[in-house]
C-alpha cells in the first residue's frame, strides 16, 4: 500500500466493454396505390353547358398537391452580398472547456493539488473495472468493492467531521449513478505486485482508460473540480496510488489509485479491506506513508512517526496478533491523527513540530517533483 509515481511506456491494445449496445433499424417506406372508388348508389351526373368544351390533358408528372404554407407577413427578398475579396476570413475558435472554479483547462491542470484537490471540496470517484484474459469481475464481487467504499469512505467523512469539524463529500455510488463506474477489457494479467518499471506501463494505461470517460462532464454534473478514479483488479495484489507532485505539470495529472480484489498480504488472500481503500484515498488528499520501507523521508523521521502516530492509517492497515497477520474485513482499523490531519490542509502545523521533513508550503499536496523522488 505505498504510493508510487513514474513516467508513461507501451500501449497495450484493449477494448472498451460498455453496459449495452445500441442496434438502430430502417424500415422501408412504400406508396400505396389508389383503388377505383364505385359511384354512390343515386348518384346522377349533372350535364353542363361546359361538356363541349375540349379539355387540356395534363400529364400526370405536372400535377402538384398545393402544400399549406403559414403566413408569415410581408417578407423582404434576400440578396446576397458579394464576399470582398480582400475580407480576411476569420475562423471560429472553439472555447477551451472549462471545470467549476477554473475558467480554462489549462488553468485547471496548472493548480498544484493534481485532479483530486481538497478533502473538504465534493470529490467525485469513478471506479474502473479491468477484466483480464481469464479474471472477469462479477457482480457479487463489484458488490464487496462497493461494501468497502461505503465503510471506508463513510469512516473518513465521519472521523474528519468529528475531530477536525471538517465536511467531506465523496461521490462513487455506482448504483446511483452508473456513470461513475465503466468496464475495460485489457488483454493481459496485471501482475499481484508492481515494479517501477512496470508501473511507467501502468500509468499510461491508466491514462488511456480515464480518456475514454467523460469526467469534465462529472465535474459539471456535481459542480466539482475535484475528481479520482480506482483502477479495480479481479485478483490478488498490492494496492497503490499514483498521485501528483507540484512541480510535475500534466505528468500523472489524474490522479487514482490500483485496487485488487484479494490482499496479497494475507495468508488467506482474504478480500481487500475497508482500512486499505480508506488509507489509499487519503493518499489521493496529501497523505504520506508513515511506515520506513516507502523510502521517502530519513529514518529519524519515520522513528518519530511511528512513535507519534502509532495508531494512524497512514502507518499501517492491518495489524498483528499473537503473530498472526490480521485485518478487519468489515471496519477501518486505525485513526486519522493530526499529523495526518496537516498534511490534508485541515490541522495545525504545530503537529509537525517534531518532523521538519512533513512541513508542507502548500496544502494537501505533495511538494517537489517525481524525477525527485526514490522510486
Amino acid at each position: 500500500m505505498t504510493t508510487k509515481k513514474a513516467k508513461y511506456m507501451n500501449r497495450i491494445k484493449q477494448t472498451i466493454v460498455t453496459g449495452g449496445v445500441i442496434l438502430a433499424t430502417l424500415g422501408t417506406v412504400t406508396g400505396c396505390a389508389a383503388e377505383e372508388v364505385p359511384v354512390p348508389e343515386g348518384y346522377e351526373d349533372i350535364d353542363t353547358d361546359l361538356a363541349d368544351v375540349e379539355e387540356e390533358a395534363v400529364p400526370v408528372e405536372d400535377m402538384h398537391m398545393a402544400e399549406a404554407v403559414p403566413y408569415t407577413g410581408d417578407e423582404k427578398e434576400e440578396t446576397e452580398t458579394p464576399a470582398d475579396e480582400n475580407t480576411e476570413v476569420v475562423e471560429e475558435v472553439p472555447e477551451e472547456e472549462f471545470l467549476p472554479g477554473y475558467p480554462t483547462e489549462k488553468d485547471w491542470k496548472e493548480r498544484h493539488t493534481g485532479s483530486v484537490s481538497y478533502i473538504w471540496e465534493p470529490t467525485v470517484l469513478v471506479s474502473i473495472f479491468v477484466n483480464e484474459e481469464e479474471d472477469f469481475w462479477t457482480e457479487e464481487e463489484k458488490q464487496v468493492i462497493l461494501n468497502n467504499c461505503n465503510i471506508a469512505y463513510g469512516f473518513v467523512a465521519d472521523y474528519m467531521k468529528e475531530n477536525y469539524d471538517t465536511d467531506v463529500e465523496l461521490i462513487y455510488d455506482w448504483t446511483e449513478d452508473p456513470d461513475l463506474s465503466m468496464s475495460i477489457r485489457l488483454y493481459e494479467d496485471v501482475p499481484a505486485y508492481i515494479t517501477t518499471e512496470e508501473e511507467r506501463h501502468y500509468d499510461q494505461l491508466e491514462l488511456e482508460w480515464v480518456e475514454e470517460i467523460g469526467y469534465r462532464d462529472l465535474c459539471l454534473k456535481y459542480n466539482t473540480s475535484s475528481i479520482g478514479f480506482l483502477y479495480l483488479i479481479p485478483h490478488e495484489g498490492g494496492s497503490y496510488s499514483s498521485i501528483h507532485f507540484i512541480d510535475d505539470g500534466d505528468y500523472i495529472w489524474n490522479e487514482g489509485t490500483l485496487l485488487y480484489l484479494q490482499d496479497m498480504y494475507s495468508p488467506t488472500y482474504e478480500y481487500e479491506t475497508p482500512t486499505v481503500f480508506a488509507h489509499e484515498l487519503l493518499h489521493l488528499f496529501g497523505a504520506e506513508d508513515y511506515y520506513s520501507s516507502a523510502e521517502v523521508f530519513e529514518k529519524e523521521t519515520y522513528d518519530t512517526l511511528s512513535k507519534e502516530c502509532p495508531d494512524d492509517i497512514m502507518l499501517r492497515t492491518f495489524t498483528k496478533v499473537n503473530g498472526v497477520y490480521t485485518t478487519f474485513p468489515d471496519e477501518v482499523y486505525g485513526e486519522i491523527t493530526p499529523v495526518t490531519a496537516y498534511l490534508l490542509g485541515v490541522g495545525d502545523e504545530d503537529a509537525i513540530a517534531d518532523l521538519p521533513e512533513l512541513e508542507r508550503k502548500e496544502a494537501a499536496c505533495f511538494p517537489g517533483s517525481v524525477f525527485d523522488r526514490p522510486f
